[in-house]
């Protein structure tokens, strides 16, 4: 199993944006939903392997998360243009509008999930099952790493993450990196799921 959790500083946590204008209204889900592209989505197929987490906090109600399953996600359900991958994401957070449990997760659609989980939260049940890893520029090559069978990344979006949380996944995470330069979350996660095809290539 590969894991995939972005922390989304100011995407919003209601629908109260524009589709016809994601990057200026939304907090960037735009960013999101490209990521979501590249951890999922093969030129001729799905990669049902793959769990990824959306940790949203920004306005109106942070925090939220999003979280998706390729094992129980129906095909076509995601679709490789944005608007379509941005209406799943507004399809959560309509969903998710009533919730007040922190721990409680709805299912919105099959393999899609929202819940008020913080992102301390997320990472707690993330290692329960997985190795965790932070990539960030000043890592350790991911070619020099051994890596086991349940791998969890955790990255920021385009303002990455805040020195608490940093912090936080100290001593928890591995630091590890693509590559000296910042490049996009998408392309990242893209990077690392090409990596791991070459150890072991996908189902």
């Amino acid at each position: 199993m590969r894991v995939f959790i972005i922390k989304a500083n100011k995407a919003h946590t209601a629908y109260d944006f524009s589709l016809k204008d994601l990057p200026g209204t939304s907090g960037r889900i735009d960013v999101l939903c490209r990521f979501l592209n590249s951890a999922f989505l093969l030129s001729h197929g799905f990669r049902k392997n793959v769990r990824v987490w959306l940790s949203l906090y920004g306005p109106p109600n942070p925090p939220k998360a999003i979280r998706f399953e390729g094992q129980r996600m129906r095909p076509k359900t995601l679709n490789p243009d944005e608007l379509s991958t941005a209406k799943l994401i507004v399809k959560a957070l309509k969903a998710g509008e009533g919730l007040r449990d922190p721990s409680r997760e709805l299912e919105v659609l099959p393999g899609i999930y929202v819940s008020n989980l913080s992102f301390e939260d997320i990472i707690r049940r993330t290692l329960r099952g997985a190795t965790l890893y932070y990539l960030h520029e000043e890592g350790e090559p991911i070619e020099e790493v051994q890596f086991p069978s349940n791998v969890a990344f955790v990255l920021g979006d385009h303002e990455g993450l805040s020195g608490e949380d940093e912090a936080f996944l100290k001593g928890i995470a591995q630091k590890i990196s693509v590559g000296r330069k910042s490049y996009l979350a998408s392309h990242v996660v893209a990077h690392v799921n090409i990596f791991l095809d070459s150890l072991t290539p996908p189902p």
